[in-house]
This record gives structure tokens, sequence and C-alpha cells, in this order.
């Protein structure tokens, strides 16, 4: 003679109301809950008795939603940077960790990224200061495309008058053209007092 049935028709486990008796399987009876979201599902009645299931799952896939929204910002430009920071790193055979640069591992934590950096201003990017190293709060700043552009490996840096800049900024300092000014300084070689103080005049081969 099998175990006796223990009835719990009508009982309430968290979400879930007890509506009727499913099927019996060995020793176990599985019973038809209904959850408070609205849908239907055949529970086994030792796992509701221990608290092992107290919703048709949704709960759960609330909780995961909530976590993944982080405060309603999921969407945002702040977080779309964060993940993408966090994605450079880790990917094998990537620039980033070929070349050692990791971030903090509190900023796996987005809540803690954003306390650290703050939100993404309007038109601005998260820029490390040093090139070659972490992501970092130390070694990170909301950046303009102008100022990320300037901060590049790819960069030339011309020391002139005993200033530093890239050719960019000098050519933007001078009013010149980029093109114009990188090709005299880098193709066609010329001193730095020729190729700044002549202005937008033609190159060479422009002639």
């Amino acid at each position: 003679m099998g175990k006796p049935l223990h009835n719990i028709e009508g009982s309430v486990f968290g979400s879930l109301t007890v509506l009727s008796l499913g099927r019996l399987k060995g020793n176990g009876a599985w019973w038809i809950c209904q959850c408070k979201c609205g849908k239907q599902k055949e529970i086994r009645s030792s796992d509701l008795i221990q608290g092992k299931t107290n919703s048709c799952g949704c709960e759960q896939k609330h909780r995961l939603s909530k976590a993944a929204t982080t405060h309603g910002m999921r969407y945002t430009k702040t977080y779309s940077m964060w993940g993408a920071m966090r994605n450079r790193c880790n990917r094998l055979n990537q620039d980033y960790s070929a070349r050692g640069i990791g971030y903090d591992k509190r900023w796996d934590k987005f809540e803690n990224f954003l306390s650290d950096m703050g939100e993404a201003p309007e038109g601005m990017s998260l820029d490390r200061i040093d090139v070659n190293g972490n992501y970092e709060e130390s070694n990170c700043r909301w950046a303009t495309k102008e100022q990320q552009a300037n901060n590049t490996r790819a960069n030339v840096f011309i020391e002139w008058q005993g200033k530093k800049q890239t050719i960019a900024q000098w050519a933007r300092e001078l009013n010149m053209n980029y093109d114009k000014l990188r090709s005299r300084i880098v193709r066609y070689h010329w001193t730095l007092d020729k190729a700044f103080s002549e202005g937008n005049e033609p190159l060479p081969a422009d002639k």
C-alpha cells in the first residue's frame, strides 16, 4: 500500500495557489498550481512544502531582469560603454588582452563603475589617460572624440618652440590644413620652422 497522500489542495506557497492534484509518480505527487502572474504549472509537492519552488519561474526571471537593467540604465550610453570596455579586455586574441590591458575587477559590477565614473556626459566616451594602462578610476576619464583622437598610439607628437602637440592640434592652433601639414612633416620631411611658417601654401605635388 502506498504512502498516504498529503492533501495540499487550496494551500498557498509564495505566489502559488494549489488548485488540484495532477499526477502521481512513485511516492510523490504533482499538483497543478496557479501563479499570481496567471500561469498554471504542475509542481512536485515536496518542492512546494520544502520551499524550493514558490512561483512558476516568473519571480526568478523578474530578479534577473531587474539585475540586468541595473537601476534602469541597461539601455543607456553609460551602460553600453561599460559593457564594451569589459568585452575589449576579456576577449582573447584582442589587441587589448594581448597587450595585457585589463580593468579594475570592481568594475565587473556596473554599480561600482557608475559610482567611480558617473554617467557619460553628452558627446563623450570612456578614455584611458595612459593608453598602455588599465581601465581604472585613476586612469580613466570621459573624453571628447578630439581628446581620444589625440590620445592614441598612432598619433605623431611634434615638439616645436617648447610645446608638444599632435599634428592635428598644431594644425588647429595655426589654422592650417591637417593633411597638408602632416604631408610636409611625415612625407616631405620639411623642417618644423618651414612646415609651420608657410601656412596653407601648396605642397610641391600640388603645383
